[in-house]
């Protein structure tokens, strides 16, 4: 499997609001060493304070906590002032001042901005990855603040694409309408068969696909799903041999229960995982997991099974998530030996109204090895 793709799917998320410590599902193993020699002129923690700021270029800020995995917690930063902005959650869906933000493995940008705040990746460190496209894991590392300062640095105007290159954050379902293809000119529906799923619920795991549908009117007449079932709690490491599970929704005058342990439907008041609606005498075009049930969207070979102890990184969501456009060039490599996340050190230029920053995360670790604590740099772009 592509080395690659594997370290960019390790994310959490999210993803995708406040100071927190680590977490025992955090694998803490040691701290990177990636601050480099300036790591002791890092900026102070400015909470709150408003007007331009007059740091150095390159400064680094941080670190700025966001929390445990248990106890997530949002950072917001506003880079005009290049200061942290304290909301909480609810207050920072509609507030315009900050830029950008951090959650755990996370960073998303304002989208409630008059124009959403917009990124764009400028591939610095191309020579991370081989001609292969696979990381090469010893650059990831090794690699410092220091070090990666002068890709930094040399970033300006002339850097700049057009508007047009830039993308930001939007919303989507994971299952959605992915389980099917709809033929606008034969208006025939069949069931997205290469399109897999991985549930996580009731402590176990469960990668199903749908291998076929049956129409009946505008609706679902019979749905079978091929259903791969990890059970954790009996000690399995991998998915079961794949078993096929159809259910009639013909006649349905309520929603469909499925408990994927069993294998089978059930009701309501069971432990079901998902659930298909139910209306005109016929199962709608929708799957719904449960609300304590997580997911994650895939393909039928990636993954063989789940290993428990990084599945906080493997980027389960909930049914409607947050589309990260960070996550398209993820902002760190994983590494799977120690379990500990190492900063690419990325350079990204962020459109925030009519001005563009340059940035880049030094380390997702503070000084006493606590994760999800960012430090990073932010300043705006001038010419060489």
């Amino acid at each position: 499997m592509n080395k690659k793709y594997l370290a960019l799917l390790l994310a959490v998320s999210l993803g995708l609001v406040a100071c927190g410590g680590s977490d025992s599902s955090d694998p803490i193993v040691e701290t990177p060493d990636q601050s480099g020699e300036d790591s002791d002129e890092e900026a102070d923690d400015s909470s709150g304070d408003e007007g331009e700021s007059s740091n150095e270029v390159a400064t680094i800020y941080g670190p700025y906590s966001t929390g445990s995995t248990s106890e997530p917690v949002a950072v917001y930063f506003d880079l005009d002032t290049q200061t942290q902005v304290t909301l909480t959650e609810e207050e920072a869906a509609s507030d315009t001042t900050w830029d950008i933000g951090f959650k755990r493995t996370s960073v998303f940008l304002n989208t409630a901005q008059e124009t959403p705040v917009s990124v764009y990746f400028t591939a610095n460190n191309s020579d991370f990855y081989d001609e292969n496209g696979a990381a090469v894991a010893d650059l990831f590392l090794n690699a410092t603040a220091d070090s990666e300062l002068d890709d930094y640095l040399a970033v300006t105007t002339s850097d700049v694409p057009d508007a047009e290159a830039f993308s930001t954050d939007a919303e989507s379902a994971v299952i959605g309408d992915t389980f099917y293809n709809y033929d606008t000119t034969t208006h025939v529906v069949s069931a997205a068969s290469d399109i897999y799923y991985v549930v996580s619920s009731d402590e176990n795991y469960t990668k199903f696909h749908v291998s076929d549908i049956v129409t009946e009117g505008r609706g679902i007449g019979e749905i079978t799903l091929g259903v791969m079932h990890q059970s954790v709690l009996d000690g399995q490491t991998t998915f079961a041999e794949e078993v096929s599970l159809s259910v009639n929704a013909v006649g349905c005058t309520a929603p469909i229960y499925i408990d994927f342990d069993v294998q089978q439907e059930v009701t309501e008041t069971d432990a079901w995982d998902i659930t298909i609606p139910c209306a005109d005498e016929a199962g709608e075009f929708t799957l719904s997991i449960a609300d304590d049930a997580t997911v994650l969207r895939t393909d039928a070979d990636t993954y063989a099974g789940i290993d428990t102890e990084a599945a906080a990184f493997y980027g389960f969501s909930a049914e409607t998530v947050s589309d990260y456009a960070f996550t398209a060039n993820n902002w760190y490599y994983y590494d799977s030996t120690s379990h500990l996340l190492y900063s690419q050190f990325g350079v990204y230029l962020i459109q925030a109204g009519d001005s563009v920053f340059k940035f880049q995360i030094t380390s997702y670790y503070d000084e006493d090895g606590t994760s999800g604590a960012y430090s990073f740099r932010a300043d705006p772009v001038t010419e060489e």
